[in-house]
């Protein structure tokens, strides 16, 4: 990406984070309460404190580590206190579509992965074409992990606001038996 690209995404961010602050009042400083705006850094980068260290000064610059003050970061409280309820609807329907995209993408995962596995990984009779097709496997299952990442990170944002009896039953949490798929459902015989 072009750095005029990244800059001018910071410059709406950045003004989109002071028109929130205009909102929130004198009161709010988020130097003065970090947890108001706590974001899980580590997570995303693998949770290599290397990383982290590399990468902590330059979180300023970076519109992929900035924290964007929203109701779920504030609180479903404060976000009421300041007259911003419709921010909340909002914002459930940005996590709505979000966690459906993670779960959409997590379904054409796993999916690939089975017929990998069926196709490509049982059928390698060399060393060679083996070590291939698990270098395959392993990329998948690093998709497969984004995306629950992405999924559960997003559904977590989603309890912050809230959610309803019909939406609690929606987006449960993620277990890590949801994550695996049996070769054997496609072929009973193995």
């Amino acid at each position: 990406k072009s750095s005029s690209s990244i800059m001018q995404l910071m410059t709406y961010v950045d003004g989109f984070t002071w028109s929130a602050l205009t909102h929130l009042g004198e009161g709010f400083d988020a130097d003065n309460n970090p947890d108001d705006l706590n974001v899980d850094i580590l997570n995303d980068l693998n949770d290599d404190l290397a990383d982290f260290t590399d990468t902590s000064d330059t979180w300023a610059n970076s519109p992929k580590l900035t924290v964007i003050p929203l109701p779920s970061k504030l609180g479903v409280d404060r976000s009421r206190c300041c007259m911003a309820e419709d921010l909340i609807l909002l914002e459930m329907l940005l996590h709505e579509g979000q966690a459906n995209d993670a779960l959409h993408n997590l379904w054409i995962h796993l999916c690939n992965k089975v017929i990998l596995f069926q196709t490509t990984v049982r059928q390698a009779k060399s060393q060679a074409l083996k070590t291939r097709a698990w270098s395959q496997a392993t990329l998948v299952q690093q998709a497969v992990s984004l995306h629950a990442s992405i999924y559960t990170k997003t559904q977590k944002q989603m309890m912050q606001l809230e959610l309803g009896q019909d939406q609690l039953q929606k987006y449960k949490p993620l277990l890590w038996e949801q994550l695996k798929i049996s070769t054997a459902v496609g072929n009973p015989n193995a």
